[in-house]
């Protein structure tokens, strides 16, 4: 099958994503992408834009049997901006993210046209994807909320008939072998993966190494992740008060070197108070960390199998979690059950396996396209 796929945010996991994905599928595919910037004018813009493109291409003689566009995309004004056949084939969105739900820093108020462009994308598609289903749970009652909100002419029937095009398909994680651990005692070895932002609670997290060091703990610390050039206050002290306790500071753009980080820790650490998904626990999962997290978000469908990696969201419980799991992380530890359940769950999402689910999903949406 030839896919037109459009990413309009073309950067970080939604880059990595379409990437791994064409790499390992069977359908072909042609890609118009835009910088990882200025996300609000996107929205705007890349419908505009991209059709543009597209009419050229399309007068050069390209042809395509699906249309893929992820979230941050205004699906409805690209058809109409494009000629009536490609509008007319199998058209599917994949839900990274949304804009009704995710979390606003402290004094902003919330845009609703980002929200109400991700809906009216959602009307537009044949088929949509979830990144997980507590996503999908979060972006339909939102919906609802919204429409419940407005004097009149409420679609609500039509949002119910999309509800029933909806599924899960996760993203994939790269396949690892895992490196062989220490058998020499050693400090604990603490690992933060998250974006350097609000909706990831980096208050917490040194709430909780502070909480560690008073109970006598012994500890190194590897803080990685995206930073922005505000950084968080807590992470600066943190960074004065545990400079000799700092292993690696800041974001790894080097693939291999990142990897590395991540099977050197024992435990990687969320505080999230947004995670659609949660795609570099994962990661640090598969290296091998143990993850510690809180009961909320997209967490308890993928570690199901593993209840005591999770707290109930308190610093205290957070801690308690880290020092229990500590344990299972001396190379005199018997707990092979634990890691034996982690590398089951993490096979499930090798790209190996999900680019098959989102194969046979492209597949599924053009036969019923064309029933």
């Amino acid at each position: 099958m030839r896919v037109l796929a459009i990413n309009a945010y073309h950067g970080g996991s939604h880059r990595e994503f379409l990437m791994q994905w064409i790499s390992h599928s069977v359908h072909d595919f042609t890609t118009l992408t835009l910088p990882a910037r200025h996300w609000k004018w996107r929205m705007q813009h890349a419908a505009v834009t991209l059709a543009l493109e597209v009419r050229k291409r399309i007068e050069a003689g390209e042809r395509w049997d699906a249309i893929f566009v992820t979230d941050m995309f205004d699906l409805p004004a690209f058809l109409g901006l494009i000629p009536a056949a490609t509008a007319a084939l199998p058209r599917i969105v994949y839900f990274h993210e949304n804009q009704w739900t995710y979390p606003l820093p402290q004094g902003e108020t919330r845009d609703l046209t980002y929200g109400f462009i991700n809906l009216k994308s959602a009307l537009a598609a044949d088929s949509l994807w979830f990144n997980s289903d507590f996503h999908q749970q979060e972006f339909f009652q939102a919906s609802r909320d919204f429409l419940q909100r407005m004097p009149d002419y409420a679609f609500n029937a039509a949002l119910e008939e999309c509800v029933q095009q909806a599924a899960v398909i996760s993203p994939g994680i790269q396949k690892k072998e895992m490196t062989a651990r220490s058998d020499q005692k050693r400090s604990l070895q603490l690992l933060w993966v998250a974006r350097w932002e609000y909706d990831k609670n980096p208050e917490q997290f040194c709430d909780a190494i502070r909480m560690l060091d008073r109970a006598g703990v012994d500890f190194r610390l590897s803080v990685l992740g995206q930073s922005t050039p505000e950084i968080p206050d807590c992470f600066i002290s943190l960074h004065t008060e545990y400079a000799d306790r700092i292993d690696h500071w800041g974001f790894l753009e080097d693939r291999s070197e990142y990897q590395r980080v991540l099977a050197h820790a024992d435990l990687v650490i969320s505080t999230a108070i947004h995670e659609f998904f949660g795609i570099s626990i994962l990661e640090a999962v598969e290296a091998g960390c143990l993850p510690v997290l809180p009961s909320r978000l997209a967490y308890p469908e993928i570690f199901a199998e593993t209840p005591e990696c999770f707290y109930d969201g308190s610093t205290e419980s957070l801690v308690a979690r880290i020092e229990a799991l500590s344990q299972s992380t001396q190379p005199d530890s018997t707990d092979a059950d634990l890691r034996d359940r982690l590398g089951k769950i993490t096979a499930r999402y090798h790209w190996e396996q999900i680019s098959r689910e989102l194969d046979t999903g492209l597949d599924l949406s053009r036969n019923r396209c064309s029933r």
